[in-house]
């Protein structure tokens, strides 16, 4: 039940992902899908992966974090528990800062300036593919 149910969310992801480069928009009836397919096989101990998802939010309220990022963290959350959640909260931030890093060197040797304003659910969604393979 485990893998149907990360290939239905890493599906869902990949939908969001695209809209998300697309229009810089998360559909919240994708999120909510996200949520329900948690439901598949869902632990009561996962529960408390809100908790970082939780963190996450107050973080966002803060900083330029989107709120479809939050929700889709939330969403993610049930599926993953605690540790989980913290491991794929800290994947997506590496992975972005590495990104960006990259990203800031090729465009300072161009001549140019990287742009600061990154779509974050890729990142997530990357994060999500590597905790689950851990």
């Amino acid at each position: 039940m485990a893998a149907i149910q990360a290939a239905i969310i890493i599906t869902l992801l990949g939908i969001e992902v695209y809209c998300d480069l697309k229009d810089r928009t998360i559909p919240n009836e994708i999120t909510f899908a996200i949520a329900v397919a948690a439901f598949i096989d869902l632990h009561p101990e996962n529960l408390w992966g809100l908790l970082p998802a939780a963190l996450f939010f107050i973080g966002a309220v803060f900083t330029r974090i989107g709120g479809g990022d939050v929700k889709a963290v939330a969403a993610l959350s049930l599926s993953l528990g605690l540790w989980k959640t913290l491991l794929l909260l800290f994947a997506a931030e590496l992975s972005m800062l590495l990104f960006y890093g990259i990203t800031a060197v090729v465009q300072k040797i161009r001549g140019r300036t990287a742009s600061k304003a990154l779509p974050f659910l890729p990142f997530i969604t990357l994060g999500y593919i590597l905790t689950i393979f851990v």
